[in-house]
Parts: structure tokens; C-alpha cells; sequence
């Protein structure tokens, strides 16, 4: 079943580099929905890498899941 009614939101991070005197970066994108249980939004990713992108949705206050991918920018 489509969830149409959330909170969705992304959330990127890169953990600390420091061999490259890096900090850990974060950045939360919130989500709107589109229509038939899609949301979309637009955020940065500041620098290429590695980063574990992780889709959160909360109805109601309760958290229904979340799922986490590891996406590559060049």
C-alpha cells in the first residue's frame, strides 16, 4: 500500500576523513509528496564520495521504517 500521509525525509551522510583532516558531513532533505505514495526533493551533496543515503518515514510521530543505500557522487 502507498503511504501518502508521512513525513519523508533523506538523510546523507559521510563519515570523517582524518587522513584528509575531513569532519563527518550530514545534510537531511525533507520530502514532499508527489501523488501515489512517491515524495521527492532536492538537496546538495557537497563533495564527491561515498555517502550512505537513508530514507526515514514517520506518520503520526511513529517511525514506520527507514532504509539505507550507499550512493557514489562523482
Amino acid at each position: 500500500q502507498p503511504v501518502t500521509d508521512a513525513e519523508v525525509s533523506l538523510e546523507l551522510f559521510m563519515g570523517a576523513m582524518p587522513s584528509m583532516n575531513m569532519p563527518e558531513m550530514r545534510s537531511t532533505v525533507a520530502m514532499t509528496h508527489e501523488g501515489g505514495g512517491r515524495y521527492r526533493g532536492t538537496g546538495d551533496v557537497v563533495m564527491g564520495g561515498a555517502w550512505d543515503a537513508t530514507v526515514v518515514v514517520v506518520r503520526g510521530g511513529e517511525r514506520l521504517g527507514d532504509r539505507t543505500v550507499t550512493i557514489i557522487a562523482r
